[in-house]
């Protein structure tokens, strides 16, 4: 199964205009669930931008043990923990996972998300709702594509301000 977890302002974008999300670290006090989200994965699937991005921030691979798929087109120049790279699409990996009874979560990427998402491959996505307005940035999902109707299965209201949206792809 395939599952979403990510953040967003409340202008719907998941990064600010250069690509960075410090703009989540005041939020940083408030458990999200985080920890017990990440410890029942079994896999992360990520673009190449966001695995760009995670090696970057100069720490320690964060998904140690789990296995990793980095979907692009092209190899990547270093590999951090189990990363590999796929080229295979959407669909092959959805696949993958079933076949290898993995627990994985789609981070990062509002096009890989919506790809997923419109595939039928995601279980569900929680998305969460940061009260800040960033103006311009990332968007949280293209706006390209045919309409993709989700239903809200669970609404939380956390400290800061922040609320919780369960969503599952009708």
């Amino acid at each position: 199964m395939i599952y979403g977890y990510i953040a967003t302002s409340v202008d719907g974008f998941i990064a600010d205009a250069e690509g960075g999300v410090d703009w989540l670290e005041a939020f940083t006090p408030t458990d999200t669930g985080y920890d017990g989200f990440l410890g029942a994965m079994d896999a992360v699937i990520m673009g190449r931008k966001t695995y760009d991005q995670i090696i970057g921030f100069d720490v320690d691979w964060p998904y140690a043990g789990k296995d990793c798929y980095v979907v692009t087109s092209s190899p990547l120049d270093e590999t951090a923990g189990e990363a590999v790279a796929w080229h295979a699409g959407v669909k092959a990996l959805a696949d993958r996972i079933t076949e290898k009874n993995q627990k994985a979560w789609l981070l990062g990427g509002a096009a890989l998300q919506a790809g997923f998402i419109r595939g039928g491959h995601m279980a569900w996505i929680d998305l969460f709702v940061m009260p800040v307005l960033l103006g311009r940035g990332v968007s949280l999902f293209p706006s390209e594509g045919d309409p993709q109707m989700l239903e809200l299965t669970e609404q939380e209201a956390l400290e800061q301000g922040i609320m919780r949206l369960r969503y599952r792809p009708v």
